[in-house]
């Protein structure tokens, strides 16, 4: 395989990673923000001190983020195996 798809490899990687990072960080700034919102505007203070029912869409973020990470390590992972081997 010529080196150009070796660095395409850990190019995708490092987008990946990258990706990860920032859906974990917004979802963080999601999560944060609605949460102190809802405490200012909520009669039921319950609801928002114990976050039941959970939202699931706030959630989808930091899973999404997660996934990618590991997609993005794992890329970065085989592509540097792949580089030093040949």
């Amino acid at each position: 395989m010529p080196s150009a798809s070796y660095q395409a490899i850990l190019g995708m990687g490092g987008f990946f990673v990258l990706l990860g990072i920032i859906l974990i960080v917004w979802n963080k700034r999601e999560r944060e923000g609605y949460y102190n919102s809802i405490l200012l505007t909520q009669k039921d203070i319950k609801e928002s001190l114990t976050r039941d029912p959970d939202r699931p869409w706030l959630r989808a973020w930091e899973v999404g983020g997660k996934i990618s990470l590991i997609i993005g390590i794992m890329l970065l992972i085989i592509g540097g195996i792949l580089w030093l081997v040949t």
